[in-house]
């Protein structure tokens, strides 16, 4: 082992292990218990060089042990080990989230950023700038129930609404800012749309006299958040199941929800 890996401050040993994928992967395989130095370097696939290196390694550092040539990690390895399993487990959002992060709320959003790890995003590109719209849109088809928050129309995904409750059996609940309202005004077929809608009974829609900070979709089980750093089309979304997620977007459409007034049909129906 050379000086520069000798043991040193936390950050330093954060440093020693993320700087390569295979000191983090055989600690984590040696904390599963004794496994022998050929079967260890056959279940994760690295050389028998670099295995060397990293089993010297860490017995140095007093990580691992060995006895009679099987290999296992000390109290202070298994500790290692969980902890920075943990630091990479809440990292792992940030790499896809960098992207779309200057398009988030500027509050933010109201659960823990790690309940994003897995989630699906789906961004505009030049190719295909309506790319996140056309996703909602996909999701809402084949829904049997919709809740959204919202301070734009999207007539594509209102499109999609309006076939599935008036020839379908979707049903909907949706809140709306002050001027997402005025802007049905100006545009007579999302009139009549929204006539059709109120019509079936299967739509409920709230009007919220304040500022509805994002657009926010749940979609049967499913939660689609709109990133569109205030532009009104959504220039990202990003899909989660997560369940913490998910109840954070069922809260915050039902306080904005009981803040609103629902819509008086004579608007449409007049």
């Amino acid at each position: 082992m050379t000086h520069s890996d000798a043991p040193g401050t936390p950050l330093e040993e954060i440093e020693f292990l993320a700087r390569s994928p295979n000191r983090v992967t055989v600690l984590d395989a040696l904390t599963r218990g004794p496994i022998g130095r050929y079967e260890l370097e056959d279940s994760i696939g690295v050389t028998r060089a670099t295995l060397g290196r990293v089993l010297e390694d860490f017995e140095e550092r007093g990580w691992v042990r060995e006895d009679d040539r099987q290999y296992q990690t000390t109290q202070l390895g298994t500790y290692v080990s969980r902890e920075i399993t943990n630091i990479l487990e809440r990292f792992e959002p940030v790499p896809a989230l960098n992207e779309v992060a200057q398009w988030f709320p500027d509050e933010g959003f109201g659960f823990d950023l790690r309940n994003l790890a897995g989630s699906r995003i789906i961004r505009s590109t030049k190719r295909n700038a309506i790319a996140p719209t056309a996703h909602i849109s996909k999701r809402i088809r084949t829904a049997d129930r919709v809740r959204l928050i919202t301070y734009s129309v999207l007539p594509n995904v209102m499109d999609e609404c309006w076939r599935g409750i008036v020839d379908g059996a979707l049903e909907l609940e949706g809140v709306l800012d002050t001027g997402t309202l005025e802007s049905f005004g100006t545009d007579p077929q999302m009139i009549e749309q929204a006539r059709e809608m109120i019509e079936t009974g299967h739509s409920e829609v709230y009007v919220y006299n304040g500022t509805i900070p994002s657009t926010v979709f749940i979609v049967d089980d499913v939660v689609l958040l709109c990133l569109s750093g205030s532009q009104g089309a959504p220039l990202a979304v990003i899909e989660t199941d997560d369940e913490a997620v998910h109840s954070w977007a069922e809260s915050t459409i039902d306080d904005l929800r009981d803040d609103g007034e629902r819509l008086n049909p004579a608007l449409f129906t007049a």
